[in-house]
Protein backbone atom coordinates (compact mmCIF):
# COMPACT_ATOMS: atom_id res chain seq x y z
CA UNK A 1 0.00 0.00 0.00
CA UNK A 2 1.10 3.25 -0.56
CA UNK A 3 2.14 5.89 1.82
CA UNK A 4 -0.40 8.29 0.73
CA UNK A 5 -3.22 5.74 0.96
CA UNK A 6 -2.23 4.45 4.17
CA UNK A 7 -2.43 8.15 5.40
CA UNK A 8 -5.82 8.41 4.01
CA UNK A 9 -6.93 5.22 5.69
CA UNK A 10 -7.50 5.49 9.40
CA UNK A 11 -5.94 3.09 11.57
CA UNK A 12 -7.93 0.28 12.94
CA UNK A 13 -7.85 1.67 16.15
CA UNK A 14 -9.43 4.95 14.70
CA UNK A 15 -12.38 2.53 13.69
CA UNK A 16 -13.80 4.83 10.85
CA UNK A 17 -13.96 5.42 6.89
CA UNK A 18 -13.01 8.57 5.50
CA UNK A 19 -16.69 9.74 4.37
CA UNK A 20 -16.13 12.65 2.10
CA UNK A 21 -14.01 14.87 0.47
CA UNK A 22 -13.89 17.27 3.00
CA UNK A 23 -12.19 14.34 5.25
CA UNK A 24 -9.89 13.14 2.29
CA UNK A 25 -8.50 16.82 2.66
CA UNK A 26 -8.46 17.17 6.04
CA UNK A 27 -6.55 13.77 6.20
CA UNK A 28 -4.54 14.52 3.23
CA UNK A 29 -3.14 17.71 4.96
CA UNK A 30 -3.02 16.18 8.24
CA UNK A 31 -0.34 13.39 6.55
CA UNK A 32 1.33 16.41 4.80
CA UNK A 33 2.21 18.67 7.37
CA UNK A 34 3.44 16.23 10.16
CA UNK A 35 4.79 13.29 7.85
CA UNK A 36 6.24 15.43 5.19
CA UNK A 37 6.31 18.83 7.19
CA UNK A 38 7.26 17.87 10.26
CA UNK A 39 9.31 14.57 9.95
CA UNK A 40 10.75 14.98 6.71
CA UNK A 41 8.64 11.58 5.22
CA UNK A 42 8.65 12.83 1.60
CA UNK A 43 6.55 10.44 0.36
CA UNK A 44 3.53 11.69 1.98
CA UNK A 45 4.13 15.42 0.37
CA UNK A 46 1.03 16.62 -1.47
CA UNK A 47 2.32 19.06 -4.31
CA UNK A 48 -1.02 21.44 -3.70
CA UNK A 49 -1.04 25.18 -3.78
CA UNK A 50 -3.00 24.12 -0.22
CA UNK A 51 -0.44 21.93 1.62
CA UNK A 52 2.57 24.09 0.29
CA UNK A 53 0.50 27.43 1.99
CA UNK A 54 -0.29 25.62 5.02
CA UNK A 55 3.30 24.53 5.76
CA UNK A 56 4.30 28.29 4.77
CA UNK A 57 2.03 29.91 7.01
CA UNK A 58 2.64 26.94 9.47
CA UNK A 59 6.35 27.61 9.71
CA UNK A 60 5.62 31.02 10.55
CA UNK A 61 3.55 30.72 14.01
CA UNK A 62 6.24 28.06 14.75
CA UNK A 63 8.81 30.17 14.35
CA UNK A 64 6.84 33.04 16.36
CA UNK A 65 5.28 30.93 18.74
CA UNK A 66 8.11 28.06 19.40
CA UNK A 67 8.04 28.16 23.27
CA UNK A 68 4.23 28.10 24.07
CA UNK A 69 3.80 25.71 21.69
CA UNK A 70 6.85 23.43 22.83
CA UNK A 71 5.93 24.58 26.40
CA UNK A 72 2.62 22.95 25.58
CA UNK A 73 3.90 19.75 24.24
CA UNK A 74 6.13 19.30 27.52
CA UNK A 75 3.51 19.18 29.41
CA UNK A 76 1.00 16.63 27.86
CA UNK A 77 1.27 13.04 28.92
CA UNK A 78 0.53 10.77 25.73
CA UNK A 79 0.63 7.63 26.74
CA UNK A 80 -1.56 7.88 29.10
CA UNK A 81 -5.49 6.77 27.75
CA UNK A 82 -6.97 9.84 28.05
CA UNK A 83 -3.91 11.10 25.39
CA UNK A 84 -6.61 11.97 22.47
CA UNK A 85 -8.76 13.46 25.33
CA UNK A 86 -6.34 16.07 26.13
CA UNK A 87 -5.52 16.55 22.19
CA UNK A 88 -9.17 17.85 22.14
CA UNK A 89 -9.58 20.00 25.33
CA UNK A 90 -6.61 21.90 23.70
CA UNK A 91 -7.67 21.57 20.27
CA UNK A 92 -11.30 23.18 22.07
CA UNK A 93 -9.42 25.52 23.90
CA UNK A 94 -7.47 27.36 20.30
CA UNK A 95 -11.37 27.50 19.19
CA UNK A 96 -12.73 28.90 22.16
CA UNK A 97 -13.64 32.31 21.01
CA UNK A 98 -14.22 31.61 17.24
CA UNK A 99 -13.56 29.84 14.76
CA UNK A 100 -10.26 31.48 11.95
CA UNK A 101 -7.86 30.66 9.49
CA UNK A 102 -5.08 31.51 12.05
CA UNK A 103 -6.58 28.68 14.33
CA UNK A 104 -6.76 26.47 12.13
CA UNK A 105 -3.12 26.49 11.74
CA UNK A 106 -2.33 26.92 14.93
CA UNK A 107 -3.97 23.92 15.02
CA UNK A 108 -1.70 22.18 13.03
CA UNK A 109 1.19 23.50 14.21
CA UNK A 110 0.14 21.80 17.97
CA UNK A 111 -0.61 18.80 16.44
CA UNK A 112 2.69 18.46 14.36
CA UNK A 113 4.76 19.56 17.81
CA UNK A 114 3.33 17.16 19.36
CA UNK A 115 4.06 14.25 16.85
CA UNK A 116 7.79 15.69 16.96
CA UNK A 117 7.56 15.48 21.21
CA UNK A 118 6.61 12.00 20.92
CA UNK A 119 9.26 10.90 18.05
CA UNK A 120 12.04 12.86 20.21
CA UNK A 121 10.12 9.96 23.56
CA UNK A 122 10.23 7.42 21.26
CA UNK A 123 6.60 7.23 21.32
CA UNK A 124 5.12 6.00 18.32
CA UNK A 125 1.47 7.51 18.16
CA UNK A 126 2.08 9.60 15.24
CA UNK A 127 -0.50 8.15 13.14
CA UNK A 128 -3.06 8.35 15.94
CA UNK A 129 -2.26 12.08 16.64
CA UNK A 130 -2.91 12.75 12.20
CA UNK A 131 -5.92 10.83 13.03
CA UNK A 132 -7.02 12.99 16.37
CA UNK A 133 -6.40 16.05 14.13
CA UNK A 134 -8.31 15.06 10.65
CA UNK A 135 -10.80 14.06 13.03
CA UNK A 136 -10.94 17.39 14.54
CA UNK A 137 -10.83 19.05 11.04
CA UNK A 138 -14.16 16.80 9.98
CA UNK A 139 -16.23 17.46 12.88
CA UNK A 140 -19.56 19.74 11.77
CA UNK A 141 -18.22 22.88 13.34
CA UNK A 142 -15.03 23.35 11.65
CA UNK A 143 -16.71 21.61 8.45
CA UNK A 144 -18.94 24.06 8.19
CA UNK A 145 -17.01 26.59 8.56
CA UNK A 146 -14.20 25.70 6.45
CA UNK A 147 -16.94 25.52 3.75
CA UNK A 148 -18.71 28.58 4.91
CA UNK A 149 -15.15 30.35 4.24
CA UNK A 150 -14.70 28.92 0.78
CA UNK A 151 -12.83 25.81 1.94
CA UNK A 152 -9.19 25.11 1.66
CA UNK A 153 -8.71 26.43 -2.01
CA UNK A 154 -9.71 29.76 -0.31
CA UNK A 155 -7.14 29.24 2.41
CA UNK A 156 -4.44 29.10 -0.35
CA UNK A 157 -5.69 32.04 -2.01
CA UNK A 158 -6.23 34.58 1.03
CA UNK A 159 -2.66 33.52 2.12
CA UNK A 160 -0.68 33.12 -1.03
CA UNK A 161 1.45 36.53 -0.51
CA UNK A 162 0.97 37.75 2.94
CA UNK A 163 3.72 40.25 2.55
CA UNK A 164 1.32 42.70 2.69
CA UNK A 165 -0.99 44.82 4.62
CA UNK A 166 -2.83 41.72 4.80
CA UNK A 167 -0.02 40.54 6.77
CA UNK A 168 -0.23 42.64 9.80
CA UNK A 169 -4.13 42.11 9.68
CA UNK A 170 -3.63 38.49 10.48
CA UNK A 171 -0.71 38.43 12.74
CA UNK A 172 -2.64 41.01 14.97
CA UNK A 173 -5.76 38.09 14.32
CA UNK A 174 -3.43 35.53 15.41
CA UNK A 175 -2.18 37.71 18.10
CA UNK A 176 -5.51 37.23 19.90
CA UNK A 177 -5.12 33.39 19.44
CA UNK A 178 -1.34 33.11 20.73
CA UNK A 179 -2.39 34.87 24.21
CA UNK A 180 -5.25 32.45 24.35
CA UNK A 181 -2.55 29.52 23.89
CA UNK A 182 0.08 31.29 26.41
CA UNK A 183 -2.86 31.44 28.94
CA UNK A 184 -3.53 27.35 28.51
CA UNK A 185 0.21 26.48 28.04
CA UNK A 186 0.47 28.65 31.72
CA UNK A 187 -2.58 26.36 32.93
CA UNK A 188 -0.46 23.21 31.64
CA UNK A 189 2.35 24.77 33.40
CA UNK A 190 0.57 25.12 36.55
CA UNK A 191 -1.03 22.12 36.40
CA UNK A 192 2.02 19.95 36.19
Amino acid sequence: MAPLEVCRTPNMSANRKTKNQEDRNARDLACDYIYYNKLGKEEFRMNTNVAATLRRIGREVEIRHQFILKNMCGKLDIRASSAHVTFRTVADEIFATGINWGRIVVLFCFAAEVAVFCGQQEIDVVENIVTWLSEYLSQRTLSEWIKKSGGWEAFSEQFKDVRDEREKFWWNSLLYTTLGLGTLAAVFYVKS
